[in-house]
């Protein structure tokens, strides 16, 4: 029993000292484990609090530069809807905003687990207002919901109705614009050809005066004296020959009793013959270049008409342009129903003459040939026939003067003034021009009229001559113009005037051809050049126009009353849309060429009313001539009631108002509102706030920097940094941060 409890107490004595041997290890682990979380948790929650402060320093520095920039030019906002630095110092407002930001509450239990402190910002400014970029992107901001929607409710919409009429209008006009020069030239042509063939006959006249004089009737046998033609001598030659022969048989103790009379009979036979040679070798030259010339005209003649057809042919395969196509693409609401179309264009073949009439006119100069051919180889054998040294019989020579005589008479009763056979061929050729003169009086009517017009165009441009005020601020205007320019490196716009033709067919025709393009881009700002459209209409909101009312007495014709009442509506600032729109420096310039525009618009839309109006006068050259004369009164009286009223209707057939301020918004989508507009626009906007938009920013950059001291192991945090795995910097116990933000107006 003893031994085993000594047995027990030996074991026992030998599991307390092995005990005794690790005690403490399981401490040690523990503290070993817990150093590394702690380490870890250390490492993690500065890493956090770097992270978390990071993102806080971003929201801060935003928040700060959002005051700064808070800061913008209250001006320049509420006149023209456009954002820019108004001045001061941006630093120091960002810089207060962010101490304000960092500054602690009134409480003293509380716990800030980022304790962020500010140690430099900085703001670096760019993109002025006065740079077509920056400049350009806030008219869009402004302009991008509501200048789409007004401009085609207001504008486009009124139009589209108008499309396919002025579409045929402008076909047409095109067409008889190219018809009615061709058309005179040719009828110039036949003109010419008939006029040489009856000069080619009446040169036949000179050589019949010296046969026969008049042509008609016999010749009676006459005693010698003078001899001044053919006639003469076939007449004398009896009384020749019997004193010849008293002479010759006398004896030869009486001398000759005639000698001196037949001598000067056979002399001035002698230059009568000579004179009649030569006459009727200078009617052949003369007639064969006449001739010639009646061909070529005839030839030309046959020329131009081709070219009549083939202008009728190039037209029926064309269109007037891609605008009006794109017309039936507008969906547009509540527009009116198209207006009628003139039909004048399939009646231009009437103008044509027909191969068959040409082909008779080239017979006809055929036998005037050969008519000729005939009568001159008569005339020509009289010479040899009537010589008195050859000794012909007197009836035989009476004949042969009688026969040469009859031919060329003939001759020139047939194709010489008043002659059967060419008067036959000149009605013939005026049957297709019946209405030729009532068409010539049209025109003549027509550029009456377009004169009148282009009077108070001039008047327009010579307002303000004495408006010394309105000059100097249109020379600082301008000044300010080109400094935008050289600022933006751009280069400067030619502007655009309306053509002032004195033909009232190229009249006509520059206004059809300002529809087509003013069509094409109202097609394209909808369908595609916003950018176009938001400039146009950002022009016609934010700046004033010119009082049309001011111009009522100058449409009447009345310049001297309104000239002086005029100078005070003469200064930029009120015609500040017409001057972005032309850019003239002077102060009647923008308006005359504000009205001349308006006036082509309204020529080429009654012009295409004139077509349906005038279409029952048959004749298209004569219908075309009275649509003119119609579009150019009732566009006379569009531009007074323009004036009175401020608007106008559209078209008779559409009738919807358009107002002058109207007609501006649609030249300023036409002419395209390109940077030359830009400039001009900021040099108002220079001239009437005194800033200079080129040294307002739109954009601003800053830098903030923040610190925050470590709570744990900065040194641990410092080798993470050259890691990259913490952003920013260490230096000692603070962790540094630069944010940096960014804003645009």
């Amino acid at each position: 029993m003893k031994r085993q409890m000594a047995t027990r107490i030996r074991r026992a004595k030998r599991l307390t000292s092995r005990w005794r041997q690790t005690d403490g290890s399981v401490s040690v682990f523990l503290i070993m484990v817990l150093a590394f979380v702690f380490l870890f948790s250390a490492v993690l929650i500065d890493y956090a609090r770097m992270a978390a402060a990071s993102v806080q320093g971003e929201r801060l520095s935003r928040a700060g530069l959002h005051s700064a920039m808070s800061a913008y030019d209250v001006e320049l906002m509420e006149r023209y809807g456009l954002f820019a630095f108004g001045g001061g110092d941006g630093d120091e407002i960002m810089a207060r905003a962010l101490a304000e930001s960092f500054h602690k509450s009134g409480r003293g239990d509380g716990f800030n687990l980022i304790t962020l402190g500010l140690d430099s910002s900085t703001i670096e400014w760019s993109r002025p207002l006065g740079s077509y970029g920056a400049f350009r992107r806030q008219i869009n901001e402004d302009m991008k919901y509501k200048a789409p929607i007004d401009f085609a409710l207001e504008l486009a919409g009124k139009f589209k109705p108008l499309s396919g009429a002025m579409e045929e209008a402008s076909r047409t006009a095109d067409l008889f614009a190219k018809l009615q020069p061709l058309y005179d030239k040719r009828e110039a042509a036949l003109d010419r050809m008939l006029e040489r063939r009856r000069q080619a006959a009446e040169s036949a006249r000179r050589p019949l005066t010296l046969i026969k004089n008049p042509a008609a009737g016999g010749i009676a046998d006459s005693s010698i004296g003078a001899v001044t033609s053919a006639a003469d001598i076939a007449a004398q030659y009896n009384d020749y020959v019997w004193k010849t022969t008293l002479d010759m048989n006398r004896g030869p103790k009486k001398p000759p009793m005639y000698t001196d009379v037949t001598a000067s009979y056979l002399e001035q036979s002698a230059a009568v013959l000579s004179r009649l040679g030569g006459e009727l070798s200078a009617w052949q030259n003369d007639h064969a270049v006449l001739i010639r010339q009646a061909s070529d005209a005839l030839h030309e003649a046959r020329t131009i008409n081709e070219q009549i057809r083939e202008a009728i042919n190039q037209n029926k395969n064309g269109s007037a342009g891609s605008g009006y196509a794109s017309a039936d693409s507008w969906d547009i609401p509540n527009t009116q129903p198209g207006a009628a179309r003139p039909n004048l264009r399939e009646q231009a073949e009437q103008l044509l003459l027909d191969s068959a009439d040409l082909s008779r006119m080239e017979n006809s100069l055929a036998e005037q040939e050969a008519a000729y051919r005939a009568a001159h180889s008569r005339a020509s054998s009289l010479p040899e026939e009537i010589d008195p040294y050859w000794g012909r019989n007197s009836y035989a020579m009476k004949d042969a003067v009688t026969g040469a005589a009859g031919a060329l008479d003939a001759y020139l009763r047939d194709y010489g003034n008043g002659g059967g056979v060419i008067g036959r061929e000149a009605d013939e050729i005026g049957k297709h021009r019946g209405s030729d003169n009532q068409r010539k009086q049209l025109e003549q009517e027509a550029k009456t009229k377009l004169q009148e017009a282009l009077k108070i165009v001039d008047a327009l441009r010579h307002l303000g001559g004495g408006a010394k005020e309105a000059l100097e601020r249109y020379e600082l205007l301008n000044q300010y113009y080109e400094e935008s320019i050289d600022y933006n490196k751009g280069l400067a716009e030619s502007s655009a005037d309306a053509p002032a033709d004195s033909d009232p067919y190229a009249a006509e025709s520059a206004a059809m051809d300002q529809m087509d393009n003013l069509y094409e881009a109202i097609g394209s700002v909808l369908l595609a050049s916003r950018d176009r459209l938001f400039q146009s209409e950002y022009a016609a909101q934010y700046f004033p126009h010119f009082d049309v009312s001011q111009l009522s007495g100058i449409a009447e014709g009345s310049v001297e009353e309104v000239g002086e009442r005029l100078k005070e509506h003469l200064d930029p600032h009120s015609q500040e849309l017409e001057y972005i729109l032309y850019g003239f420096n002077h102060p009647g310039l923008n308006v005359g060429a504000a009205y001349s525009e308006i006036f082509a618009a309204r020529l080429a839309i009654r012009t295409m009313e004139g077509f349906v109006k005038r279409a029952e006068l048959g004749n298209p050259l004569l219908v075309a001539a009275a649509a003119l004369v119609y579009g150019l009164t009732e566009a006379v009286k569009d531009m007074i009631m323009l004036c009175r009223e401020g608007g106008v209707p559209l078209s008779e057939f559409v009738p919807v108002k358009l107002t002058y301020r109207d007609y501006l918004r649609l030249f300023l989508v036409l002419h395209g509102s390109g940077e030359a507009e830009l400039s001009r626009m900021l040099a108002l906007i220079r001239l009437n706030t005194g800033v200079n938009p080129a040294e307002r920013s739109t954009y601003a950059s800053a830098e903030v920097r923040l610190g925050m001291r470590l709570w744990f192991l900065p040194g641990i945090m410092k080798l993470l940094q050259h890691t990259g795995a913490v952003p920013g910097e260490v230096e000692g116990h603070t962790y540094f941060r630069s944010v940096r933000a960014d804003f645009a107006y």
